[in-house]
């Protein structure tokens, strides 16, 4: 089995309603496909996507760089291409378009091999269970408590068990009152999640976290820059709140600084970010060395796989207004019931794009 041909189409799809959090404000959101074909004629399709930006860029270093290194290679051989791919792009950086690169290649090569040995993605990476829970993340800052609290009351109504709430407000007492109303509306057993998108320098965040302790949210996510983990180490000593990170990290060494500075309670590496399923893996992995449990960021439709297969997961994110159906590139929407995503028994993730909806968004 050889590869004989890798396909790449981008997207720039105009989201149904502008999503703003404490550092960004979404219009639209970017889409990368890559179709793997070998010369028997099997394939395997993987994406990416990007809040806005990245995508174009990413493409022509899959088409100038990378292309070449896989045509008449073995797709079975997923480590050697990944760490073959990494090593030719790394001068030009470890992470950040490099590996929004490989991240598509290297989930068309897992989809082909599962679709090859005829299971499910899940099963295929390790088969830990057949369904996840989900947890209701909404890039929600803009709402004014009323608009926060009728989006939450929907979610409960879904069955969710778990929602995610932007922090981040210049007026501190806002993000005080808004986390206080969610979590009496949601009540004292549900989980009440947080996110600061990067917005505090680490003194403020341990200023700002212990205002907010006393709703018992179950993590802050990001409170400050993701390039300081000794920042986040401080905040995870003072702050009283656990502290999750891994958004904005893009491979094994960048998690293992948080982990052996004692910067995070929980790891949340997006596959899109670290190149993809083979370095996802081992993070979850380095994870479980460190008694660290794994809650993957966004990408839902490919993370509820990754987070099935292993048995250090939490919940996945279902960013509300960012999936696949809702962006409209695909035809069925994802399954949650009553805050679960049972996986699908189909071979490969199991994601089919449409053609016909995304061609009017297609950037040539």
């Amino acid at each position: 089995m050889r590869i004989a041909r890798v396909a790449t189409r981008a997207f720039r799809i105009p989201l149904k309603e502008k999503l703003v959090s404490a550092t960004l404000s979404l219009t639209h959101r970017e889409l990368l496909l890559v179709t793997v074909e070998t010369e028997d004629g099997a394939t395997g399709t993987g994406w990416c996507t990007t809040p806005g930006v990245g995508a174009l860029a990413a493409r022509a270093l899959i088409e100038a760089y990378l292309t070449p290194l896989l045509i008449g290679e073995d797709p079975r051989h997923t480590e050697r291409l990944w760490s073959r791919m990494w090593t030719h792009c790394h001068y030009a950086g470890p992470g950040g378009i490099t590996t929004l690169a490989l991240a598509p290649i290297d989930t068309a090569l897992w989809d082909l091999r599962a679709r090859q040995a005829g299971e499910p993605l899940y099963r295929l990476l390790g088969g830990s269970r057949n369904a996840v829970p989900a947890y209701a993340s909404a890039i929600n800052s803009h709402l004014d408590q009323e608009a926060l609290l009728a989006q939450v009351e929907g979610h409960m109504r879904e069955g969710y068990q778990a929602f995610k709430l932007k922090v981040g407000r210049p007026d501190p007492t806002e993000d005080v009152a808004r986390c206080c109303a969610v979590r009496e509306l949601i009540g004292p057993t549900r989980g009440l999640l947080l996110d600061a998108n990067q917005k505090w320098t680490p003194a403020e965040a341990v200023q700002r976290c212990r205002e907010l302790a006393e709703f018992c949210p179950a993590f802050i996510e990001e409170p400050s820059l993701s390039d300081d983990p000794a920042g986040h180490a401080h905040i995870r000593a003072q702050a009283g709140v656990p502290v999750a990170v891994g958004e904005q990290l893009c491979n094994r060494f960048e998690f293992w600084n948080y982990v052996r500075a004692g910067a995070a309670d929980i790891l949340q590496p997006c596959p899109w970010k670290v190149g993809g399923i083979t370095e996802w893996l081992k993070i979850a992995a380095l994870g479980a060395c460190a008694n660290l449990p794994i809650s993957p960021h966004g990408a839902v439709e490919l993370t509820a796989h990754l987070a099935a297969a292993i048995p250090n997961s939490l919940a996945v994110e279902n960013i509300f207004g960012l999936g696949l159906h809702e962006v409209g590139a695909t035809t069925v929407p994802l399954a949650v019931r009553d805050g679960m995503i049972a996986l699908p028994e189909t071979p490969g993730h199991g994601v089919v794009f449409d053609g016909p909806a995304l061609r009017e968004h297609e950037v040539r």
